[in-house]
């Protein structure tokens, strides 16, 4: 019984790790802190001469709304995780932030600060997919009421199914005439 106890609340210390990074990194976003150039002379530099790391900061930098949407985010990724009844969708929700910052980690900051960052968010990930196997019996459960009896409404022929491609890429022009309005409109706003 200790082992189990012990097991829960290395999971709770987890999520709590991973509660305090996600908020604290949305925090930073939120407070257009974390990205930019605090050396303007690097950017007198040709392109081609300025890392990629300060190229990438400072273009995620430059973005208000790319800030204050991933730091949101990451404060409600963190947030989830807090409570029991929101712990799994939380979990869910702040791997595929992850994975992406590690994306962004590898190809942008490994010249600079080498593997840190790298490392400390593929501990992050470790983290959250220990929390996800630590609830595997719930997962599997939702997995199986999600993907149980999915189908279409109506049975179609054999060869519907060889146009839909074509009908999918046809969509993108339906659905460009149909927010044809919206973007006129905001185009009407921004200017």
């Amino acid at each position: 019984m200790k082992k189990d106890k012990a097991i829960d609340f290395g999971v709770l210390a987890l999520r709590w790790y991973l509660v305090f990074y996600m908020i604290s990194y949305g925090w930073s976003k939120l407070t257009l802190s974390q990205f930019g150039i605090h050396d303007a002379s690097i950017l007198e530099e040709p392109i081609k001469d300025i890392d990629s790391f300060y190229v990438a900061w400072h273009l995620y930098g430059r973005s208000t709304f790319f800030n204050i949407t991933t730091g949101l985010l990451e404060i409600i990724g963190g947030v989830l995780l807090i409570f029991n009844r929101t712990t799994l969708l939380g979990a869910v929700f702040i791997l595929s932030m992850l994975g992406q910052i590690l994306i962004i980690d590898i190809a942008f900051t490994t010249g600079i600060h080498g593997a840190a960052l790298p490392l400390r968010i593929s501990g992050m990930i470790l983290a959250d997919v220990f929390i996800l196997y630590y609830y595997k019996d719930k997962i599997l459960a939702v997995w199986r009421t999600l993907t149980n009896g999915v189908t279409t409404k109506f049975r179609y022929k054999w060869w519907v199914f060889l146009i839909l491609p074509i009908v999918g890429f046809l969509m993108d022009f339906v659905i460009a005439i149909l927010t044809l309005p919206i973007k006129l409109f905001l185009n009407w706003i921004l200017i």
